[in-house]
């Protein structure tokens, strides 16, 4: 369990968690000098199995952000409040940041009990109870003489057992707040473990900078170990970097695919105690683990709910950085205004890897809301089988920080599978729920049949126009998925880049037909020989641009192939080349280009272009100056075009 201080400056957190632990947190010679926590302070409290570290944090406004990347991911706030002075404006400003970060469980421990009366110890338990529950637990302790310290510390070491947190559970994330050397040990880092665990030996990943690091040595808790796991804080000694090449805030991450981002899209609630509005593209400060990093904030739903923000809003906002950071869904920050003097607000990340959004049109909501959702189940739940949407189930473990084992146990639950359908395509996996996914086939074979009813001349049609008519289904993947299902059923065929229903036959219109027969007539006159669009103009002397819409009409319909630049053959006239090429290969298995030049009769810059267009389809292979048949089954599909 992580447990961080929280309150004003001189009410005794440092000399609180000396009595607690006997650490004495303040370890820099200025601290000493000036009586006050400047830098994160951290201590430790063990007993029969159950761990506990705390972060003393500092008291003054002036190190306000140092406090904020020590209480971002912690399990329970300390909140110490002296008996003789009740809340102070720095207390206040503590309490609202922790609500920000949507810390749940508190403690109250009133100091400096010698300084006043049972009296106003009991009016000022019940004016801090009010700022942060009712039912928030009080101790009373004087940190001088040591009353009430055993106390505390046994509800302490209880409150420990309850968090016993499933370390396998994603990769490990650890944002770094510490860095130095060690003599004899080397390059040190410390932070909480936010997810997962790690081993001794094992490598991580550097974020953003995408450097590789291995895991020499781990402190865990303040004692050497083998694993450090979620909830803990840890100190690992790293190696294959260099101390000036990490930051305060770099996340050490047990995935290597893992992406940076400069936008991210929130869910974000303004401080209640603002006195002013908060202004769309207004510079910020994000604090986002122990990272403090500029930024700007971006009002999504500006053109509907305003182009400000008052004390108090909740709204869906995106984060624009200057630079990069890593994060992941769920990962807790703070905003303070540019001259972090003010707490603007704070909240959750929803979207890490967000986009440009000029619109934000309601399915974006929607999409948000679901990640809002408490667990990835809910998540996919929503968006699958309520949403209807295509998940990208790859982007999705990216988002949530989940490993395989993870995700194969959410899609082992008994209600989501029996309702969904995954497949993949172009090494992503993607979910779709099986309602949704008939829907699509039911809508896709009708698109087709009303496109042959409308468009009888030709033999169906292509993708990018299937696409189109089946607008109210826009994922391109999906739909050319089940396209290639319904292949594969022969529900469908596939001709020359057209998709249509087996059986079907393009009728010509009339006076298309009665071109086509001379242009048809014109070709088969050459013989042996492959004509070029120019050679059939001349023949029929007719106008250039009549005779290639007929010509293209027929290449894409399969009537006629066109081999190099500008020559074109009928697929009866291809069979005949390929099945004399056959009988050479039974004499000769790998030939010249002039052997087949003498059998077929062709002129030389005809036999090169048939031939070339034979290794493109398959049918042949060339090996330096000779040729072999690589499949004589490739030629079969041109026997059955009529």
């Amino acid at each position: 369990m992580i447990v961080a201080t929280a309150g004003h400056v001189d009410h005794g957190k440092t000399s609180l968690i000396k009595q607690l632990t006997g650490v004495d947190t303040d370890t820099l010679k200025e601290e000493k000098q000036r009586g006050l926590s400047i830098n994160l302070g951290y201590a430790y409290l063990a007993n029969d199995n159950k761990s506990i570290g705390f972060i003393d944090v500092p008291g003054h406004r002036r190190f306000i952000n140092t406090m904020i990347s020590g209480v971002s991911s912690i399990n329970l706030a300390l909140v110490a409040v002296a008996a003789n002075e009740g809340l102070k404006p720095q207390t206040i400003e503590h309490l609202e940041i922790l609500r920000l970060l949507d810390i749940k469980r508190y403690l109250i421990v009133l100091t400096h009990i010698d300084k006043t009366d049972t009296t106003q110890r009991k009016l000022v338990a019940k004016q801090v109870q009010k700022a942060i529950g009712l039912g928030t637990p009080v101790f009373e302790v004087d940190n001088m003489k040591g009353t009430g310290i055993d106390r505390l510390r046994d509800y302490l070491l209880t409150v420990a057992e309850e968090y016993s947190s499933n370390s396998k559970n994603g990769y490990f994330r650890l944002s770094i707040d510490r860095t130095f050397l060690l003599k004899g040990v080397g390059l040190t880092v410390t932070g909480t473990v936010m997810s997962g665990r790690v081993s001794e030996g094992e490598n991580l990943v550097l974020l953003p900078h995408k450097k590789n690091v291995r895991v020499r040595e781990i402190y865990s808790q303040n004692e050497k170990s083998r694993v450090s796991q979620i909830g803990e804080r840890c100190a690992l000694q790293i190696s294959g970097i260099e101390k000036k090449d990490i930051s305060r805030g770099d996340w050490l991450h047990g995935r290597f695919d893992i992406l940076n981002s400069n936008r991210i899209n929130v869910r974000l609630e303004i401080s209640s105690y603002l006195n002013f509005t908060v202004k769309h593209l207004c510079p910020v400060k994000l604090y986002i683990g122990a990272k403090l990093i500029s930024a700007k904030l971006y009002l999504l739903a500006r053109k509907t709910d305003g182009f400000s923000l008052a004390a108090g809003s909740r709204v869906y906002a995106q984060i624009i950085i200057e630079g990069e950071v890593s994060c992941c869904k769920g990962d807790k920050f703070v905003l303070r205004d540019d001259s972090e003097l003010v707490t603007l607000g704070g909240g959750s990340v929803l979207e890490p890897w967000a986009e440009y959004d000029p619109v934000f049109a309601e399915n974006k909501r929607r999409y948000l809301e679901a990640l809002e959702l408490p667990t990835p189940l809910q998540t996919l739940t929503r968006l699958a089988i309520e949403g209807k949407c295509l998940v990208n189930l790859t982007h999705f473990e990216l988002l949530q920080n989940l490993n395989k084992n993870d995700l194969e146990t959410i899609l082992k639950d008994e209600k989501l599978k029996k309702k969904i359908r995954l497949f993949s395509d172009a090494n992503h996996t993607y979910l779709v729920s099986r309602e949704n996914w008939d829907q699509c086939r039911h809508n896709i074979i009708n698109c087709i049949k009303d496109y042959h009813k409308s468009h009888p001349d030709l033999p169906g049609a292509d993708m990018d126009r299937l696409l189109v008519d089946l607008n109210k289904v826009p994922d391109k993947v999906l739909i050319t998925t089940i396209v290639n299902e319904l292949k594969d059923e022969k529900v469908l065929i596939q001709t020359n880049g057209y998709i249509g229903i087996p059986g079907f036959v393009p009728i010509l219109l009339e006076t298309e037909s009665a071109a086509w027969q001379i242009v048809e007539q014109a070709m088969r006159a050459y013989d042996q020989q492959i004509p070029t669009f120019s050679n059939i103009q001349d023949d029929l002397s007719l106008e250039k641009m009549a005779v290639d819409l007929v010509l293209k009409k027929a290449l894409k319909e399969g009537r006629v192939y066109k081999l190099g630049g500008n020559r074109v053959v009928l697929p009866d006239l291809l069979v005949q080349f390929a099945d004399k090429i056959k009988q050479l290969v039974a004499r000769k298995p790998r030939f010249l280009v002039s052997e087949v030049k003498s059998v077929l009769g062709l002129g030389r810059n005809s036999c090169i272009d048939l031939m070339e267009y034979f290794d493109q389809i398959g049918f042949t292979r060339r090996i330096g100056s000779e040729r072999v048949i690589n499949d004589s089954e490739v030629i079969n599909r041109y026997r059955k075009i009529k």
